[in-house]
């Protein structure tokens, strides 16, 4: 399939311009005829540049935005199809305007909406494709469409709690693997040569400094090599279904990152849940949904044995504990929901005090990583400088015993 951007008017002279996969021309020319338009131009998308496409993706904010708006379009009286029409002009982000082609054209053929969206599971999770599923059968896709753009709102809240908490590490860490690089590298090098030509004895310490110096220059690209190798790797083995699992298991049990983790599936299971129930969607269904929305192959296994204790006649407050993730206060706060019948609302509380939750949880990851992260970089520079330091020191006394 190749993908073109084409050109097309209606009968009105109305202009449409955009992106759609075909097979070859005449095949566009088919698919753009059965829109009711004819095809004005067509030029076929180079790979190099599809490739830029493929790589950008269509985040929670994006999802937010699109939900929001389509969510006015339709409680305005217009047609699920002309709103997917509309937002697809509309949106900016290149990757969910291509999705949107395709939703459209499958629409024009007849389809429902979540149909066409079960194309693109990346894109359009199995938590968005029941809230649209629901919302189109029951016919209040309008209340919807808000509550999907409430989850994906608070969902990019909490991301970019997490991503501006670990800003300052993150930059600790490139800090320290560019301070080391460029003494190694450049300053390193320059005394090991001076040393050399006073045919001086150097302590250890400088020796291992010049040798890690000398190694560095000489395979530098291939290291670099190295750590792109290993990043698509490691890209591809969590593809693979039982390094998944290990890593998700891992995440859940590693010191410094497991509370994180865990607060941030309790905010993510709070919302989500609430979202499901508030759209109608039966409780094993919800739970089955929030399982596969978690993004942890180990915590999914857990939710699969939940929802038959649930299916079973186990009350869900039990059925939640057996999982063995959540805090206390989640449990008891479900015992609460089931018995005044009041889930929904119940969630709807808790929902925004595990979300500040997160926030707190991060704070204290920090608080700890933080340190540890000044003391290496200090470790490192300070290695450097006395491997420079003490062999200076002697060569100058040495000069000043000569004079």
């Amino acid at each position: 399939m190749a993908k073109f951007r084409y050109k097309a008017k209606n009968l009105e002279n109305k202009v449409i311009k955009g992106v759609l996969f075909a097979k070859d021309e005449e095949e566009l020319r088919q698919i753009i005829s059965n829109q009711k338009y004819f095809l004005v131009s067509a030029r076929k998308i180079p790979e190099s540049t599809q490739f830029f496409t493929f790589l950008e993706k269509v985040s929670s904010d994006v999802l937010a935005i699109f939900c929001r708006e389509f969510a006015i379009m339709i409680s305005s009286g217009i047609t699920i199809t002309k709103s997917i029409e509309t937002l697809k002009n509309s949106t900016r982000n290149r990757k969910l305007r291509e999705i949107l082609e395709e939703v459209h054209i499958e629409l024009l053929k007849g389809r429902m909406l979540s149909e066409a969206l079960e194309k693109y599971p990346k894109t359009f999770p199995v938590f968005f494709r029941n809230m649209i599923r629901i919302g189109e059968i029951s016919g209040r896709l309008d209340r919807v469409l808000p509550q999907l753009a409430d989850y994906y709102e608070n969902d990019t809240k909490v991301k970019k709690q997490v991503r501006s908490a670990m800003a300052y590490p993150t930059f600790l860490v490139f800090l320290s693997i560019g301070v080391v690089a460029v003494l190694s590298l450049f300053v390193v090098p320059i005394f090991g040569e001076l040393f050399a030509s006073f045919d001086a004895e150097l302590p250890q310490v400088t020796k291992i400094s010049i040798m890690v110096s000398e190694f560095l220059r000489m395979n530098f690209g291939f290291i670099v090599l190295g750590f792109f190798l290993i990043f698509f790797l490691f890209k591809w083995l969590k593809t693979l279904p039982k390094v998944r699992l290990a890593i998700d298991r891992l995440k859940l049990n590693f010191p410094v990152i497991k509370n994180v983790v865990i607060a941030q599936m309790t905010a993510r299971f709070t919302s989500g849940l609430s979202t499901l129930i508030k759209s109608g969607i039966p409780i094993v269904d919800s739970i089955d949904t929030m399982g596969k929305m978690l993004g942890n192959k180990a915590v999914e296994e857990k939710f699969v044995f939940a929802s038959s204790e649930i299916k079973r006649g186990q009350g869900i407050a039990k059925a939640i504990k057996t999982i063995d993730l959540f805090p206390d206060m989640l449990i008891q706060m479900l015992i609460v929901g089931e018995q005044t019948a009041e889930l929904e609302q119940v969630l709807d509380k808790t929902s925004g005090y595990f979300e500040e939750n997160v926030n707190a949880s991060i704070k204290r990851m920090v608080s700890v990583i933080e340190p540890l992260m000044t003391i290496l970089v200090g470790f490192m520079v300070l290695f450097v400088i006395i491997s420079v330091f003490i062999p200076m020191m002697d060569l100058l006394n040495a000069i000043d015993r000569i004079g």
